[in-house]
């Protein structure tokens, strides 16, 4: 009777009509692989002991101030004079209708850049004073076109 495990043949049916098996114990091979100084029979790791605390820190320094990074940069006393002039201008153009919104528009996106990059006081001038600057430019434009578009179309007050 075949019972289609090469590794273990089958003996004579049991009257129960069971296979027995030879015992596995008599079935296994050394290993012609293994290697030549292994270990047999190792048991368990070395015990451990217990460790010792650390020894205790030295008491830190004295209060000193902390020391200067060259590395580092300062924030720039004041306020950036360029979001002042923005501001100013802006406001000028305003009150003189024109030329000087320029002027704060491009003082004011300049003031802006310098205040993010070196972290100054100013930035809100600097965007009020870029902003302001841009409405009265944009609206000085619409004057200056509806001017020269009544011009040209050859409408007369009188």
């Amino acid at each position: 009777m075949s019972t289609g495990d090469p590794e273990r043949p089958a003996q004579e049916p049991h009257p129960s009509g069971a296979v027995e098996y030879p015992p596995l114990e008599s079935s296994l091979q050394p290993n012609p692989h293994a290697p030549v100084d292994y270990p047999v029979g190792v048991g368990l790791p070395p015990p451990t002991y217990p460790s010792y605390p650390p020894p205790p820190g030295y008491p830190g320094a004295p209060g000193y101030y902390p020391t200067y990074d060259p590395y580092r940069s300062v924030k720039p006393p004041g306020t950036n004079g360029n979001a002042i002039a923005a501001l100013v201008g802006a406001i000028g153009g305003l009150l003189c209708c024109g030329p000087l919104g320029i002027v704060g528009l491009i003082f004011g996106v300049i003031a802006i850049r310098e205040t993010k990059r070196t972290g100054q006081d100013g930035y809100g001038m600097a965007l009020a004073g870029a902003i302001i600057g841009g409405l009265v430019l944009a609206g000085t434009l619409i004057v200056v076109v509806l001017y020269l578009a009544l011009m040209l179309s050859g409408w007369q007050l009188v």
